[in-house]
């Protein structure tokens, strides 16, 4: 190995190097990193079915209601060949989407009104 190689290795590696001899391990009541499940009751189940077609960022980043969630695991069933899940599992999943990813309060900011909004100089005048 050259040790231009050598030094890209280390470059890679060692970052990661305290974990693999601190001993850190994660446990549930610990926090996760952004696009990692909360840890709740129901998260592996969640984990284990729904991750196999998708990673679990697509799930930290969206929110609704039970409904909307159902809606979502329906079209997935009809549309991307989501299997029966069996109703016992998807409630369960379902219970756990609601309350850890339920619907959000609007966090946008209110629209501005037509005549405060800036001049769009790629819109041709009618």
């Amino acid at each position: 190995m050259t040790n231009k190689m050598k030094l890209i290795w280390l470059a890679l590696i060692a970052p990661s190097l305290p974990l693999l001899f601190s001993g850190a391990s994660s446990t549930a009541q610990e926090s996760t990193a952004p696009s990692e499940l909360i840890r709740e009751e129901g998260w592996q189940l969640v984990h284990d079915n729904c991750t196999e077609c998708h990673s679990s960022q697509i799930i930290v980043q969206n929110s609704g209601t039970r409904e909307v969630w159902k809606s979502r695991i329906e079209w997935m069933r009809n549309s991307q060949g989501l299997g029966d899940l069996g109703p016992e599992l998807e409630d369960s999943i379902l219970d756990y989407l609601t309350l850890n990813y339920g619907q959000k309060t609007a966090s946008r900011r209110r629209a501005l009104p037509p005549h405060l909004m800036p001049s769009n100089p790629n819109l041709q005048a009618n």
